[in-house]
């Protein structure tokens, strides 16, 4: 690792990022991004890039989202019933996570501008089909009503502007207030239900609309509703006539239909002005104003009928009716593409984790925090009593004196003032006339407290049984003692199966003894749980840094273990071992004054005076 300053601000990237979520694991390895059972996996990409280190974090935190708070037992309908539930859950459960973690909020707005930054949250046209448009507004309108995501109010007052051109008020009306719901909405089954309303008003309309057109046979026309010719020459009711085929005594004062009737069979006597077809006119048929004296005009007519509508209207309804009767179409194929805001970003990573060319030392630290341990606050194997727990206390109390010098500076400054002492103060001594009689300095100790501790506990099969209950007893002590001290501390205890547990966090005050009674369980991570631990208490902002690793021996990985070594050095965090039943007296690679043996809880204080005057903290 060439480049010390690129170590450390990807180190205080990582440690952010795969820090514990109520016992949700992220890991950074490979070229994609997923989140499956509980663990959340980001791309090693370039962590210097803002906008890279953007998505990261707003993805896991729409990831945490959905592992917490969205039930993938619902039962959908179809794909786009179970897409459009998506898009109300997305804002629904981001609500949720923001609300729980600190900062998560903020990471998931960043993320929305990025998107737009990107164009993975488009504005609408105007020649985006209805169904499009409706997703849009379900879309942006829902963020912005849950989430606050203000900069996309724009885009879902435009999808509503345009869909005021195809829809009806009465559809825009429940559309908007079905929408509005979400902020109401507890559950995924309460997202899975606005969805299906949606779907249900968009069917409803395409019906309304087919109403609206006659909805008739070609042999069945209402009297009101028949279209321009579109009867048969044999069957034609008695409310329209042709012009040319009825005697004029036979017209009433009122106009005569648009359609033409056969010489067979034309019935009725008598037409009145309100039962005339809204439809145009031939030049062979008669309008209301312009017959003759007779009642029969002399040629063709060009006005046209109070209620008729012009042709550019009836442009823009057939028009509107074919889109909506396109919408159904594309809901019963069930084959509409729904953008999934989780899949959009996740290609980000991917696309921007391949394009990444990294440098060797890039290279490097690649294959290091790949191999960094997940990180969990949850071990489902507990129970393993302490070895001479009675001890405890008193080896708690042996933490803090022996910690005390080295980790708290002492300063002594004489800014007090008092009747008695050893040293004069030549200014009080002029006061002294007047009665003032505290003319001596007193020294005010003042304690200087910067440090955090970290301390990892092998819990692989080698340490099953004693050596297990030691080193047990020996986390709750040391945190006993330094929580007494009031340092920072974290205690966390590693396998091959279990990752990183913590037990204690370094926010943590409370104490549990339960959850320091791990028990042992196959191989031994130390270099991958360590780099996991330095990233995390890199992150804390005290001065003083140490990492204690209790252990029987070699850890799996001796490359990564050196590696864990070498992040330690470029971090400036000081690295002891405390053995616990090792028949060696050293590990390899580390040295000799960075290691002492620890065989019994009472032998804790002997053992941390070695590292205190070795000066390793």
């Amino acid at each position: 690792m060439k480049s010390k300053n690129r170590v450390i601000k990807v180190a205080k990237v990582l440690s952010k990022l795969m820090s514990d979520r109520d016992g949700i694991e992220v890991t950074v390895s490979g070229s994609g991004a997923w989140s499956c059972g509980g663990r959340i996996n980001i791309p090693f990409g370039d962590f210097t890039d803002p906008d890279y280190v953007t998505m990261t974090h707003g993805y896991i935190d729409h990831e945490i989202g959905h592992e917490k708070h969205t039930d993938f037992n619902t039962k959908f309908k179809s794909n786009l019933h179970a897409n459009l539930c998506n898009i109300f859950e997305d804002s629904r459960m981001e609500k949720l996570v923001g609300s729980e973690y600190p900062g998560a909020k903020q990471n998931l707005e960043k993320l929305v501008l990025l998107a737009i930054k990107k164009g993975l949250f488009g504005e609408p046209e105007s020649s985006d089909d209805p169904l499009s448009l409706t997703l849009s507004y379900c879309l942006y309108k829902g963020r912005v009503l849950n989430v606050d995501n203000q900069s996309l109010d724009k885009y879902a007052e435009q999808a509503l502007t345009y869909l005021k051109g195809v829809y009806s008020n009465s559809f825009i009306e429940t559309l908007t207030e079905i929408v509005h719901k979400i902020t109401s909405a507890k559950s995924t089954r309460d997202c899975s239900t606005m969805a299906w309303e949606v779907i249900e008003l968009l069917k409803e309309a395409n019906e309304e609309e087919e109403q609206s057109d006659g909805g008739q046979t070609d042999d069945e026309q209402s009297d009101g509703g028949q279209s321009d010719g579109g009867q048969s020459d044999d069957e034609q009711s008695g409310d329209a006539q042709s012009g040319d085929e009825q005697s004029d005594d036979e017209q009433s004062d009122g106009g005569q239909s648009d359609g033409g009737q056969s010489n067979d069979e034309q019935s009725g006597d008598e037409q009145s002005g309100d039962e005339q077809s809204d439809r145009g006119q031939s030049n062979d048929e008669q309008s209301d104003d312009g017959q003759s004296d007779d009642g029969q005009s002399d040629g063709s007519s060009d006005n046209t009928n109070g209620n008729k509508t012009s042709a550019s209207e009836q442009d823009v309804s057939e028009q509107s009716s074919s889109l909506i009767r396109s919408v159904i179409e594309a809901i019963e194929n069930d084959n509409v593409e729904v953008p999934d805001f989780h899949e959009m970003i996740a290609d980000e990573l991917r696309k921007d984790a391949e394009n990444f060319e990294p440098s060797e030392d890039d290279s490097e630290l690649s294959k290091i925090f790949s191999a960094a341990l997940p990180v969990t606050n949850k071990c489902k194997m507990l129970g393993l009593p302490f070895h001479n727990p009675h001890l405890i206390p008193s080896a708690g109390k042996a933490v803090y004196r022996t910690l005390h010098r080295a980790l708290i500076d002492e300063t002594e400054e004489f800014n007090g003032f008092r009747n008695r002492g050893r040293k004069l103060s030549s200014k009080k001594l002029v006061g002294s006339t007047l009665g003032d009689d505290r003319i001596f300095k007193t020294p005010v100790v003042e304690n200087d407290l910067s440090a955090a501790i970290s301390i990892l506990i092998d819990s692989s099969g080698s340490m099953s049984g004693d050596p297990q209950k030691v080193a047990n007893a020996v986390a709750l002590a040391m945190s006993k003692g330094l929580q007494s001290l009031q340092v920072s501390n974290e205690i966390g205890f590693y396998s091959s199966t279990m990752n990183l547990y913590i037990a204690k966090p370094f926010n943590e005050k409370h104490i549990n003894p339960k959850r320091f009674e791990v028990c042992s369980d196959c191989y031994t991570p130390s270099g991958e749980a360590m780099k996991s631990a330095l990233m995390r208490l890199y992150s804390q902002t005290e001065d003083k840094k140490c990492l204690f690793l209790v252990t029987d021996g070699e850890p799996s990985c001796k490359v990564s273990f050196q590696e864990a070594l070498e992040l330690a050095e470029i971090l400036d965090i000081k690295i002891a071992v405390l053995g616990v039943g090792m028949e060696r007296d050293n590990i390899p690679g580390l040295d000799d004054k960075h290691f002492t043996k620890v065989e019994c809880v009472s032998e804790l204080k002997s053992a941390l005076s070695k590292i205190v005057k070795a000066n390793v903290i």
